[in-house]
């Protein structure tokens, strides 16, 4: 999540660390398979640039040859599964959000379908939706607190 988390309200930072800390499992696995998986095909695709243009057919230049191909394949399989567990993460972070708009006591439920609808109809901007129930849900409760 890139968002400055000092530029946006208190009860969005709340939800916010929520949120955060109901994906960090998985956020820190994704990080640890990106920095893997890169360093993997790195390291492979330079020493087999390196074993294939140089010339030389040694017996032990075709074991390395394997190896830095197999290297290379788990770094790809590992990119592969980064690529899942991203998309998972988006699921994930989609669910808290459509279960957090259900708690709401403050909405109404036509708005609050308009909001679950906007989240599954556009995923990409689903943060942006959700900032913005967060703060309409902010200004009916401080509405309904001020008028008792």
């Amino acid at each position: 999540m890139n968002i400055k988390i000092n530029r946006i309200p208190r009860f969005m930072q709340a939800e916010m660390a929520q949120l955060q800390s109901t994906l960090s499992p998985l956020l820190k696995k994704n990080m640890k398979y990106r920095l893997l998986s890169t360093v993997m095909i790195g390291f492979s695709i330079i020493n087999l640039f390196f074993l294939l243009f140089k010339g030389e057919s040694l017996p032990i230049s075709k074991i390395a040859l394997g190896i830095y191909a197999l290297v290379g394949a788990v770094g790809f399989a590992l990119l592969k599964e980064n690529k899942h567990n991203q998309k998972e993460i988006v699921k994930m972070s989609q669910k808290y959000m459509l279960e957090r708009m259900k708690k709401s006591n403050y909405l109404t439920d036509a708005r609050k379908s308009n909001y679950y609808k906007r989240v599954n109809d556009q995923p990409l901007f689903a943060m942006n939706v959700f900032f913005e129930f967060l703060s309409e849900e902010q200004q009916r409760m401080n509405r309904s607190s001020h008028e008792e």
